[in-house]
């Protein structure tokens, strides 16, 4: 005969049809004067985020004027949560286990990613400073399935580390197996080329001057229209693709290169990046609307073949998460003006924030833009029951 629960092990449940992922997360409270059911605060506050909600104090007036709504669906033996009840467990859940549910559940959200790009970048959370010291604001990367617009999971960048260890921690935690990951210049290291390929997957790293003598000879080589004539009429292929974009007061011609050729780079080093069949050119010319005009070079490393349009779309996707994530996150979420800074809080709203997010972006049955469907949410229940997967109440 199964052991009953006690009340304590009761209330540490209660996660509402759709957070499965979520059942094995530790409830954060101690003793036995729980008066709500751990999931069903956490559904209460991912609800409220959906519908514009962005602190504490909003969550407990969503549930307010939600009430009749919530009551349908929700047991809710002690009443509403006050905002107090929702800052203690934020401030308590423990952030590493509340990702590993997150991975899980947007995980189901993307099913398999394909031979999907995944943008692997920094954030940090501007506000989450202590006190005048604004060094130690929490810096976090995040991976960005930049085909499905999805956050896959997210990870603190120790204080006393940096994203160079960060980032294989994050790749363990993920199923990126057949997907092409791309990092900026920071990630350019061979232990994380290292890890991308473990992880079965391919790497797009952005070469620059942390990597010094590398950055110059690939330079130098792109440079050099007849070493480039050279390295094709010894059999190594040299391709090219360009492409033109027009917008918001500008015109962007983007042109690339890329060759096989890795007969020049020392022995040594090119074994050390593991897989590395590729060296890429981008050239950009941007002419702006008051006659500016602006030039960039970028140089990659790639363990995929020479295939110029591939790797031209995949460098410009790469920025996917800057423009669809990060800049989201800011402007419509307002993740920088967030002050909350106390215990695990600031983590874990990103998460939310997050969770958010991957729920507007995986719903295709309302068009309309993140903020638009957050109002939207807001002002109808109906949509909202569909940003959340949400059967009619029984």
């Amino acid at each position: 005969m199964a052991r009953k629960k006690t009340r304590s092990e009761e209330y540490a449940g209660g996660f509402p049809p759709g957070m499965e992922a979520f059942e094995n997360l530790p409830d954060p409270r101690d003793g036995r004067a729980k008066r709500h059911y751990f999931g069903e605060v956490l559904f209460i506050a991912l609800a409220a985020m959906v519908c514009g909600m962005d602190d504490f104090e909003d969550f407990e007036r969503f549930a307010q004027m939600r009430e009749k709504w919530l009551c349908e669906r929700l047991r809710l033996p002690g009443g509403l949560p006050s905002d107090d009840t929702f800052r203690r467990i934020l401030t308590a859940l423990d952030p590493e286990r509340f990702n590993q549910c997150f991975i899980e559940f947007s995980a189901a959200l993307s099913e398999r990613l394909g031979r999907e790009l995944v943008a692997i970048d920094g954030k940090t959370l501007r506000g989450s400073f202590q006190e005048s010291d604004k060094s130690d604001a929490l810096h976090l990367i995040s991976a960005w399935a930049a085909g499905s617009g999805l956050t896959l999971g997210q990870l603190l960048v120790d204080s006393k580390s940096n994203e160079i260890t960060a980032v294989p921690k994050l790749l363990r935690q993920l199923d990126v197996k057949g997907c092409v990951v791309s990092l900026d210049a920071l990630g350019c290291q061979k232990r994380i080329a290292i890890a991308i390929r473990h992880a079965e997957a391919d790497y797009l790293l952005a070469l620059k001057g942390n990597r010094a003598v590398l950055h110059e000879e690939v330079r130098s080589l792109f440079g050099d229209p007849e070493a480039l004539e050279r390295t094709r009429r010894d059999g190594h292929v040299v391709s090219h693709s360009s492409d033109f974009d027009k917008g918001h007061g500008r015109t962007e011609e983007r042109h690339l290169t890329v060759t096989d050729h890795l007969g020049w780079i020392d022995e040594d080093e090119r074994r050390s990046w593991l897989d590395l069949r590729s060296v890429v050119h981008l050239h950009s010319v941007r002419h702006l609307s008051d006659g500016t005009t602006t030039r960039q070079e970028r140089y990659y490393l790639t363990s995929l073949p020479p295939d110029a349009g591939l790797l031209l779309r995949l460098t410009r996707t790469h920025w996917s998460i800057e423009n669809q994530c990060h800049w989201v996150m800011d402007v419509v979420y307002g993740e920088d003006a967030s002050r909350v800074r106390m215990g695990h809080a600031a983590r874990n709203l990103s998460l939310l924030r997050r969770l958010s997010h991957n729920l507007l972006k995986n719903d295709t049955s309302v068009r309309d833009s993140i903020a638009g469907k957050r109002k939207r949410a807001c002002l109808c229940t109906d949509t909202l029951e569909t940003f959340l997967k949400l059967s009619p109440p029984k």
